[in-house]
């Protein structure tokens, strides 16, 4: 037996999989024509299994009526009736009866992570909640991270590295080949990102704009750096995945090129661009997207966008953010989702910033 083949084309034991939730509980949310299921994965304790009352028909109005929600509402100052009412029934259906059993293993304010399956792909998971006076709702409970598989999780915890001093770069790109536009925040987002940061030696910061901001040195500035900050405008390619695209100023910057790009090193990266978690009904099974793409590619922790986002909206979470990362000394990527979760919590809570609610929940996080 050749070392380290034991186990060649073979699938990975469940045993390596519960690995996953050595940080905390896993729930998979699967589907079928005949029922849908909540399974909770935990560390080294047999999982456990809960039947959703809800089915397939119901889920897939549920993700129409949210999609249909955050376009009607985009931008608007009101009070998002239609958001809320979705919201509340994804908790009814979806994550009370989850909460419910998580509450006997995982202690409040914990993290647990999200693995959805087919239509759970397009839901808000982490935002569901009875949105009335006094009500309950996941993020009052735990701290939510995405994954888009067990695997992409083990992986992301085995390479994980904690550094004294981070190599950052900032990529931002305003005016991208073949737009009649500029965008006029990029510049400004960036200059804040650098503001935010520790200083050399924690962090040794370099940031590529504009004109310099092409295809083959945003490449490179990956291979150099292990965090990034990437401002700019995302497409994707519902028909051919790995052409999904950050927009650069001479050529995209495909999902393809950057998965051909070894960053195993990376630890994390935050996705500044709209609609970079977003996948397709078409094959809402075939979780590739921007983000997931970066995850399979060896990014341990990154923060993505669940649809539209507007400039005040990341100007205000990229603030709250960042000072959250680094406000007990060095950072860790480690330190993502509980940065966000806070940040969140912070803008909901300032009455000086209006936010509407479909801009609170558009971030999310994914991976350790």
């Amino acid at each position: 037996m050749i070392k380290g083949f034991s186990c060649f084309l073979l699938p990975p034991l469940f045993s390596e999989l519960q690995d996953a939730a050595r940080d905390g509980p896993i729930v998979l949310l699967i589907m079928s024509w005949l029922s849908c299921h909540a399974i909770v994965i935990l560390y080294k304790k047999p999982p456990t299994s809960i039947q959703l009352p809800t089915d397939l028909l119901k889920l897939a109005k549920l993700v129409l009526a949210l999609q249909q929600a955050v376009e009607k509402d985009a931008y608007s100052n009101g009070k998002q009736t239609a958001l809320t009412k979705a919201l509340r029934e994804l908790w009814d259906i979806v994550i009370c009866p989850v909460v419910d059993i998580l509450d006997r293993f995982a202690q409040r304010g914990s993290r647990i992570w999200w693995c959805p399956m087919s239509l759970f792909n397009f839901l808000p998971l982490h935002a569901a909640g009875e949105y009335r006076a006094k009500g309950k709702s996941i993020s009052q409970q735990y701290i939510s991270s995405y994954t888009p598989s067990l695997t992409a999780l083990v992986k992301a915890c085995a390479s994980h590295v904690y550094s004294l001093s981070i190599p950052f770069v900032a990529i931002g790109q305003d005016c991208p080949a073949g737009a009649s536009f500029t965008v006029d925040a990029v510049e400004p987002e960036l200059e804040l990102v650098q503001r935010l940061l520790p200083p050399p030696p924690t962090v040794s910061f370099s940031k590529i704009t504009s004109v310099d901001a092409t295809k083959s040195r945003a490449l490179r500035a990956l291979q150099d750096n292990t965090w990034l900050h990437l401002a700019c405008h995302g497409t994707q390619n519902i028909v051919e995945f790995f052409k999904s695209a950050f927009l650069m100023h001479d050529k995209p910057l495909s999902l393809l090129n950057i998965t051909q790009t070894d960053l195993s090193q990376h630890e994390f990266a935050f996705l500044s661009a709209c609609q970079t978690t977003v996948s397709t009904i078409s094959t809402p099974n075939e979780v590739i997207h921007l983000v997931a793409g970066l995850q399979f590619a060896w990014v341990n922790s990154i923060m993505g966008t669940m649809w539209k986002v507007t400039d005040s909206t990341v100007q205000h979470l990229v603030e709250a953010f960042y000072k959250n990362m680094h406000e007990d000394g060095p950072m860790n990527s480690k330190w993502a989702a509980w940065a966000l979760h806070q940040a969140v919590l912070s803008l909901a809570h300032n009455k000086d910033i209006p936010m509407t609610l479909d801009q609170r929940i558009v971030f999310v996080h994914i991976g350790i």
